[in-house]
């Protein structure tokens, strides 16, 4: 790279910044706590809920534990409270609690007779156990959810886990047996080794209402995927500069998890068909692959545009939908055996959606889940559609919730904007397009993460009414035919991210073994902003645009201005540490007057916990992150038990606090509003958090007393974790940490000031290890046997 390029900095934490997490007080009484004769009578009453459970238990299923479901007060959902009120329920040192249903019900187990005893023992120590009891509202029998549909008749039975392989096979097997003496058709699907469904065809409302009685999880219709374009159908007969393959060029690479391609006279040599195939080439549709293949291949062309940095892209073929019904076990499986069987493979497209979408109730996916195992397993990053609704912009509704499977945490879900606009206001340029599904996701996570072009609507009339007052607009590709075709979705937005990973992971000089899907994330998610759309509220931003559309990767990784410097940290926090750079290197010289000034862009990735069991709590841990300044450091008193730190900040003020800005100063600054993002960290859990905000947006109590310029600037960050994953990993005798990517990107709004050089001088300062990523891609590899110069697509 030529030296009037500015490239990432990478530093290292010091051993001085890397301290213990220190605990907390006594408990303490709460407003909600009942005292006396409450406490008593409430006692009572839950006591008689557990003997009632126990007398009417149906004598079938004596030989396996009591399931129960336990509700709690909106008071008590903290996890400090439900971590002490499920160990009343404990009295074994077994695997207590099994999952939840929504924030307020806990499902437990107990081990038969001898457990209710105990655990009426410990509901009668009032004084010892006066919060955990005040906590509980209600001990109930667990009975399975069913989910009906009338025009379904294939439903899937999941099945809880008792983390006990013996008890869960023991209950599989009661299951399996009722239902052959039912005459229930049936099937076993194993999703992975920890998660089995039974697939039962031709049952009945009345059969179902008998399932209710197994000690079984959940029953729902089984999801397939659903039709892969929009129903409107538009073809183009323009001539098409098609690029040539070069066989000395170095390309990016993307896994396509789809329908299959035919690979066309103009795709030989960008495209060939992967490993792990599970249907010959006569069970395929090749339409919806061969369209994506040629986006990713020709895209810029094919649409007269710049989406992508690099020409050409090695696509691998591996498709996992046939022609017909493919259901979601089955797609799971495809989806698995291709990842598997393609292992230099580590960014893939993943436009297949299961028709519906999200229920309500904040319960992650089955197809999630699977999505999530699978990247962590094979250390690789999915892009997932966030899906299409094409019936509600028709009546003038706003688009249905993302789709089935959308809502992986692991993926990056892609979502999509128009790129023109029309004559009637319908379709905006660079706003939400109609047709594309919104969030947020389960728990209040943000999907979809990003949005990219993905072929525009346009309304043919004011008062559009019906499907012929539209018309589609692109993006433009190839069937499998040759024939040219216009068509709008997801479907298409999604290849321009997976393309764009692939580009950087290209340019980064990654390989499979280095492979990072969480810097790459982060680098993504960071260069994301709103373009012309920032008048859409906040929060509706957020569940329409997620973080907004990501920069090119030339625009990524190579910046030609010293004004802004961009600051990586990565690494592995463990459990009971944190890390607080007390001296971190904000460039002095950004301050206006007596103030610090500045744009302060943050993003952090990490990979959390998760947990298939706990619905709304999937996530199982989060990273606490803080930034801002503080007056001075203080010498603290390590003889108190709770503290073990000797040297702490004074004053300390996070400015990534959306409560730290004025809205009369946010309203003024208009320039800013494509790059503000003022999201409360109230959406903890989920392990993707980002603030971009303008120091001069301060509210004026808060520069006065918190940005002065003799202020210092701190970086925290801290893991925290659930008690249920806690407890499990405990005794598997796991070691607890999170791997996480930090970006920091400050900037001279007056494009004045030499922040660059004024950065690294403040990590020199303060005895910072770093280094500048390099992200030459000038290469020479062996080839056939001899050296080849070989060209690499330049970024």
């Amino acid at each position: 790279m030529s030296d009037d390029k500015y490239r990432f900095i990478k530093f290292n934490q010091r051993d001085q910044d890397n301290l213990r997490t220190e605990g907390g007080g006594k408990d303490k009484i709460y407003p909600w706590t009942l005292r006396g004769d409450d406490l008593k009578k409430h006692s009572d009453a839950l006591i008689e809920q557990l003997n009632f459970i126990e007398s009417t238990a149906k004598p079938s299923i004596k030989n396996f534990p009591y399931i129960l479901t336990l509700n709690i007060i909106d008071d008590a959902k903290a996890k400090s409270h439900q971590n002490k009120l499920i160990s009343m329920f404990n009295v074994d040192n077994s695997f207590t609690q099994l999952g939840m249903i929504s924030e307020n019900k806990l499902i437990l187990k107990l081990d038969q007779e001898e457990s209710i005893k105990r655990a009426t023992k410990n509901l009668k120590q009032l004084e010892k156990n006066q919060n955990s009891i005040s906590a509980i509202s209600e001990i109930k029998q667990f009975e399975p959810n069913i989910i009906v549909d009338e025009q379904e008749d294939v439903y899937k039975i999941n099945l809880i886990d008792f983390h006990n392989d013996k008890l869960n096979n023991d209950v599989l097997s009661y299951v399996e047996d009722r239902l052959k003496k039912q005459d229930i058709s049936f099937e076993r699907q194993e999703y992975s080794k920890n998660h089995s469904v039974l697939e039962v065809t031709g049952v009945t409302l009345d059969k179902l209402t008998f399932i209710k009685e197994l000690p079984v999880k959940n029953i729902e219709p089984m999801p397939s995927v659903e039709s892969p374009f929009l129903d409107k159908t538009t073809f183009d007969e323009d001539e098409i500069p098609y690029i040539e393959f070069e066989p000395s060029k170095i390309y990016p690479m993307v896994g396509l998890l789809d329908s299959g391609v035919t690979i066309l006279p103009q795709l030989e040599g960008f495209v060939r068909r992967g490993n792990g195939c599970n249907y010959l080439d006569s069970e395929l549709n090749t339409n919806h692959g061969t369209f994506i293949a040629h986006l990713l291949v020709h895209g810029n062309n094919l649409n007269g545009v710049n989406d992508y940095s690099v020409e050409g892209c090695i696509v691998i073929d591996c498709p996992v939908v046939k022609r017909g019904y493919t259901s979601e076990p089955q797609l799971i499986k495809n989806i698995e055996d291709a990842i598997r069987n393609n292992p230099e493979v580590k960014i893939w497209n993943l436009s297949v959606s299961l028709k519906g979408e999200l229920s309500e109730d904040n319960k992650f996916s089955d197809y999630a889940i699977e999505l999530d195992r699978i990247q962590d397993e094979y250390n690789i990053l999915i892009c997932k559609s966030a899906g299409n609704d094409a019936d509600s912009f028709l009546i003038g509704d706003e688009p249905k919730r993302i789709s089935i499977g959308a809502d992986s945490v692991r993926s990056l879900t892609v979502g999509s904007i128009s790129r023109y606009a029309d004559n009637f206001g319908f379709s905006k340029e660079n706003h939400p397009a109609p047709y594309s599904r919104i969030g947020r996701g389960p728990s209040a996570i943000i999907k979809p993460d990003v949005v990219h072009y993905g072929g525009d609507v346009f309304s043919l009339s004011a008062a559009p009414t019906s499907i012929v007052d539209y018309e589609n607009k692109g993006e433009r590709s190839i069937l499998a035919d040759g024939s040219v075709k216009i068509e709008p979705g997801t479907s298409f937005s999604t290849p321009k991210i997976a393309k764009l990973l692939a580009e950087l992971y290209l340019s980064l000089d990654m390989n499979p073994e280095t492979f990072d899907p969480l810097l790459l994330k982060t680098l993504v998610i960071h260069s994301a902003n709103y373009l012309d759309n920032a008048n859409v509220d906040g929060l509706e931003r957020l569940k329409r645009v997620g973080f907004g559309k990501p920069k090119n990767s030339r625009e990524i990784v190579v910046q030609d201005s010293p004004h802004s410097a961009t600051l990586l940290l990565t690494g592995n926090l463990r459990k009971k540490t944190k890390i607080d750079i007390m001296d971190f290197p904000y460039p002095r010289n950004l301050t206006k007057g007596n103030y610090f000034t500045g744009e302060i862009k943050v993003t952090l990735v990490y990979k959390n916990y998760l947990s298939k069991d706990m619905g709304p709590e999937y996530c199982q841990s989060d990273i606490v992150l803080r930034m801002g300044t503080y007056d001075k450091l203080i010498d603290r008193d390590t003889n108190v038990n709770t503290i073990l730190n000797p040297i702490g900040r004074s004053d300390s003020k996070n400015m990534l606090k959306k409560n730290a800005y004025g809205t009369r100063k946010i309203t003024k600054n208009s320039d800013f509003q494509k790059e503000r993002t003022l999201i409360e960290f109230g959406d903890k859990y989920y392990p993707v958090k980002k603030f971009s905000a303008h120091l001069d947006e301060a509210k004026d109590s808060v520069q006065n007393k918190h940005l002065k310029k003799d202020r210092k600037w701190f970086l925290y960050l801290e893991g925290q974790y659930r008690d249920f994953i806690y407890q499990q990993l405990d005794q598997e005798d796991s070691h607890m940490s999170m791997d996480f990517v930090l970006a920091v990107t400050i900037t001279d709004p007056t494009k004045t000031k030499d922040v660059y050089s004024e950065t690294i001088r403040e990590l020199d300062r303060h005895n910072f290890e770093f280094e500048m990523v390099d992200v030459d891609v000038s290469v020479e590899i062996e080839s056939s046997g001899s050296i080849d110069d070989v060209i690499v697509s330049p970024l």
